[in-house]
């Protein structure tokens, strides 16, 4: 009996191995979540699953399109996380707002410190700020020329000489019916948001440096600095 050519050419075949599962993307958490925003007070932001973003409104949205397109390029989660750290440690943004008592409720900074009603995040932490549109026009103005600058209006009734400053030539400014204004419950926000620049050829530079980097022997994230920022407590105010 003569097998047919067929069968005889299917047993010849190599068995097909199963595709590797796709790495699961990074959770992101929002800055203004309850929980987080707990967390951050007590100086334990960081802890548990997911990254815990403390950009909130323009800034985690620019944060969240970044871990997207590195998912994308083949990026592990642990991998994105220190991205995002080291970005978000580097990044300045400014937030506007008719209320002091809604950035404070927000977390973004502590009681006790008069009615400003801007809200800055520099160096790894937020902290209160003068309300100077010409200091804003400045920054929007040094920033466009050597980083990813962009601007954010929510609501309405935003006065037009704020939201003239962060809308200097080059920047990117966004207009948004709800936005962070809804978030916070205000009428309306003003956001600025100077970050590092990233070219591919910078982002694949970091990534060898991400992958060759010790981790942390807690959470297991890359450390581009001597201590983790992630799980440190009070290391991500």
């Amino acid at each position: 009996m003569t097998a047919d050519p067929v069968d005889v050419l299917r047993l010849l075949e190599a068995p097909t191995r199963p595709e590797p599962p796709a790495a699961r993307p990074l959770r992101l958490i929002s800055a203004l979540a309850t929980h987080g925003r707990v967390a951050r007070a007590e100086g334990l932001a960081g802890v548990g699953a997911g990254y815990e973003l403390r950009l909130p409104g323009i800034g985690g949205r620019y944060l969240a399109g970044l871990a997207g397109h590195a998912h994308e390029q083949g990026w592990r989660a642990a991998e994105v996380a220190a991205l995002l750290d080291a970005v978000e440690g580097r990044a300045s943004m400014w937030i506007v707002s008719p209320s002091a008592a809604a950035l404070r409720r927000a977390g973004l900074f502590g009681s006790g410190v008069g009615r400003k009603a801007c809200a800055r995040w520099s160096a790894g932490c937020w902290r209160p700020a003068p309300v100077d549109p010409d200091a804003l026009a400045r920054v929007a103005a040094a920033g466009r020329a050597r980083a990813v600058c962009a601007g954010a209006v929510s609501g309405a009734g935003a006065p037009r000489r704020i939201v003239e400053a962060v809308g200097a030539d080059g920047v990117q400014l966004g207009w948004l019916d709800g936005g962070l204004a809804v978030s916070l419950r205000v009428p309306w926000t003003v956001e600025l948001l100077v970050a590092p620049a990233l070219p591919g050829g910078s982002l694949m530079a970091l990534r060898e440096r991400i992958a060759s980097a010790p981790r942390c022997s807690w959470c297991g994230v890359p450390m581009l600095g001597p201590d983790c920022r992630r799980c440190l407590p009070g290391a991500r105010t």
